[in-house]
């Protein structure tokens, strides 16, 4: 039982491992995929019947002590897990729950670039990823 016990631990720190390898690959690529698409003046490339295109977008961090002083307690509750919920959120504010300077007070948006890999064939995201 001991070799089979150190057969499989040894199984999982390799995939571990190579997980923790292919991040780092992934982020490198990711780097010189947007440097090389600033440098190009484009967005996306098709290759191997993909395309691979970046998407800016915006994330939303929330400033939870703000919006609790903000909103009643039951908007925030609404909002809120363990963090605040951003379709709650959005959803809160269409119902005009939270107004527009609340969101304001609340929110810090921070820009980032998402890569978005299509099958080109099948017309489908085969695969998402974030940049930081």
């Amino acid at each position: 039982m001991s070799k089979q016990l150190s057969a499989v631990a040894r199984q999982y720190v390799s995939a571990v491992e190579a997980l923790a390898s292919a991040e780092k690959a992934v982020a490198v690529a990711k780097e010189l995929l947007s440097e090389a698409y600033a440098e190009a003046g484009v967005n996306s490339w098709e290759v191997n019947d993909k395309c691979v295109q970046l998407v800016e977008a915006i994330r939303r961090n929330f400033d939870v002590a703000t919006l609790s002083e903000l909103v009643n307690a039951k908007v925030f509750g609404a909002v809120t897990k363990t963090a605040v919920e951003p379709k709650a959120f959005d959803k809160a504010r269409k119902a005009g729950d939270i107004s527009e300077e609340v969101e304001t007070a609340c929110v810090k948006p921070t820009p980032y670039t998402r890569i978005v890999i299509r099958d080109l064939a099948e017309g489908a995201v085969t695969e998402t990823a974030e940049a930081v």
